[in-house]
């Protein structure tokens, strides 16, 4: 066989465009011939299915054989009380895991309490206190107001400066 026949059937092996027939070409021509040095490491590539094909098989009833020892053989029976521990299992894993999703519900919703509704959590019972708790809030909001007031009157003499220096620019 060509030589460079084989080597142009190896690119086209390489690159998946065989057919079934090139293929065929390369497993005899590395069955048969004397194969080339440089060739000699794609070899066991072709030979591999003829070397299976020499062992042999499985053999024809092989498939039976197992069939048969597979019904043959019965599974052993579980008696009651292995039914019973399995069974009782089952029940308490299942009682686990819903107190465990039901102690997660019940912390998701007081989580969700004290973020839903923050006001009512420092209501007075007393209207005296409610009163006084009022008052000392109003006072803090009216003394950052004053300060913001005077921090504002500042901005408002640097804006005059401002003005009073454009204006001479102008003259």
């Amino acid at each position: 066989m060509d030589l460079d026949r084989i080597e142009q059937l190896l690119e086209k092996y390489w690159e998946c465009e065989t057919s079934v027939e090139e293929e065929q070409e390369l497993r005899e021509f590395f069955n048969n011939n004397e194969i080339p040095e440089h060739l000699k490491s794609v070899a066991p590539l072709f030979t591999y299915f003829s070397k299976e094909e020499a062992v042999g098989d499985l053999g024809d009833d092989f498939d039976n054989n197992i069939i048969e020892r597979l019904q043959t053989e019965k599974a052993p029976k579980k008696g009651k009380v292995v039914r019973l521990i399995f069974n009782a299992m089952k029940v308490a894993a299942v009682g686990i895991i819903l107190v465990t999703a039901g102690n997660f519900m019940k912390q998701e919703y007081i989580d969700k309490k004290d973020a839903i509704d923050p006001y009512m959590t420092g209501t007075f019972e007393d209207p005296e206190k409610a009163f006084e708790e009022t008052k000392k809030a109003l006072m803090l909001l009216s003394k950052n107001m004053n300060v913001g007031k005077k921090q504002v009157q500042k901005v408002g003499v640097f804006h005059e400066a401002q003005e009073k220096i454009k204006e001479t620019e102008t003259l």
